[in-house]
């Protein structure tokens, strides 16, 4: 096999000539590189303090509920918002918000809440929580055939028993027993362990008056 061979000077020549044809496009690419790691620790720094920042501000918002200021914890989490925006802090603070504005009565600015969860797809692991609640709402105001249009269709995993209950208590408020009755077996049908909730919903099962199978007898 034939062996090229060069000399110190020959060697020099080629070195320089390929680092004059290839050596621009290669520090680039290295300064993209470095670039690419640098920015993206960036990116993690920045989105580490935001979840810091936002972790914060929640805190701060659960201990002015629980002190019961309201006014006060709706400026915090209005600047929440604004400095942590997109943080899933956000649509827990908004749960927490909407529920103590329920406590307070004012039923309007916690379904402008629930709301708001349930139109931010990256919140979806919430949409179950915030259906139901705002659906209590609804039953509140009197928007029956609005509580019941939104607990349509199937209900999310953990959320059957729940909303199938609730469902059967705005039956109930309509008149409609029988649509009331299977509901709360269906509520039944996915109610784990025993105790107060098992006892609660026999007696709202009974409360529909005789089965359609003890009638037809």
């Amino acid at each position: 096999m034939a062996v090229e061979l060069y000399d110190d000077h020959e060697q020099g020549e080629r070195v320089r000539s390929w680092i004059n044809e290839y050596g621009a496009s290669i520090v680039v690419g290295l300064v993209l590189a470095f670039g690419g790691i640098f920015g993206f620790k960036y990116w993690q720094g920045q989105q580490e303090a935001a979840r810091l920042l936002a972790s914060e501000y929640y805190s701060v918002i659960q201990s002015e509920l629980s002190e019961g200021r309201i006014d006060f914890a709706q400026e915090q989490f209005d600047a929440m918002k604004e400095a942590s925006g997109r943080s899933a802090y956000v649509g827990l603070a908004s749960l927490l918000m909407a529920g103590a504005y329920v406590d307070d009565g004012r039923l309007e600015p916690a379904a402008e809440l629930y709301r708001d969860v349930l139109n931010n797809d990256r919140l979806a692991s919430l949409h179950g929580a915030a259906s139901l609640r705002l659906a209590r709402i609804l039953q509140a105001q009197g928007d029956i055939g609005g509580a019941l249009a939104q607990l349509e269709g199937g209900a999310p995993s953990g959320f059957q028993g729940a909303w199938a209950e609730a469902r059967g208590d705005f039956f109930m408020v309509r008149g409609q027993l029988d649509q009331a009755r299977l509901a709360y077996q269906e509520a039944m049908d996915n109610l784990t362990g025993q105790g107060i909730g098992r006892s609660l919903l026999q007696i709202k099962i009974d409360s529909t008056g005789p089965a359609a199978a003890e009638d037809a007898s």
